[in-house]
């Protein structure tokens, strides 16, 4: 069940309107990192989820999601809302596209997809594409705030950026939790899950743990262990 409050999460002022911005912020409500993508992921995963613990966080973060949604809508009408119509209408995305108004679109006019939602049905590889997904939106959020000066803009979106950082320890602390990390359930293949193949060579390789001698073994010119198949139909 869900029910609606008829006040936000958090307040949500602008000093003046602001089209330009209005449509940088479309990003937040229906871009592939926005909280539309976000809150349907997280439900999806949830709904499910047969770890009741988990499901019961993928259910808590998702209503959030819906929570912010509302927030960044609300702004992004307040941003456009009262401004004089022949500045107005200069962006096609709120009269043409939007129908006067927002719609759940990105800055570009591209309307919302459930493609943008990656769920898989694993555990471990729902909660690290969660923490990708916040990462991204963090990023969005900063980069959103570089671009206005309004202060009060800037203090809603500094509160959603600041929960995406919660939500990505959450879904960090989560994925602690199992026992096996890695996505899936069959291991790799023991002669070559261990190798590190130096694949782009030259002046600047690099080694670091993700090479490192104790972890992998690293092969500095690896050779083709594979058939040529052209040979295979030659006459």
């Amino acid at each position: 069940m869900f029910e609606h409050r008829k006040k936000l999460m958090y307040e949500v002022k602008v000093s003046q309107a602001d089209p330009r911005f209005a449509k940088l912020l479309l990003e937040q409500f229906g871009g592939a990192n926005g909280e539309l993508a976000a809150a349907m992921q997280y439900f999806v995963q949830g709904l499910g989820c047969r770890d009741a613990k988990m499901r019961d966080m993928f259910m808590d973060i998702a209503t959030e999601e819906i929570s912010h949604l509302e927030m960044v809508g609300t702004c992004i009408d307040m941003l456009i809302k009262g401004h004089p119509n022949e500045e107005y209408y200069e962006s096609e995305l709120f009269d043409v596209v939007g129908g006067n108004g927002l719609n759940l679109m990105n800055s570009h006019g591209v309307k919302w997809t459930a493609d943008y939602l990656k769920v898989s049905g694993e555990l471990a590889s729902d909660l690290l594409n969660d923490i990708a997904a916040e990462g991204r939106a963090k990023i969005t959020y900063e980069r959103l705030i570089s671009q206005t000066d309004d202060p009060l803009v800037i203090d809603t979106l500094k509160f959603l950026m600041t929960r995406e950082v919660t939500h990505i320890r959450n879904f960090q602390e989560a994925l602690y939790t199992l026992e096996e990390q890695m996505p899936g359930t069959m291991a790799g293949t023991p002669e070559f899950v261990r190798k590190y193949y130096n694949m782009s060579t030259g002046e600047t390789d690099a080694r670091g743990p993700w090479n490192a001698a104790d972890t992998f073994e690293y092969i500095e010119s690896p050779e083709p262990m594979g058939n040529n198949p052209a040979a295979e139909f030659k006459n």
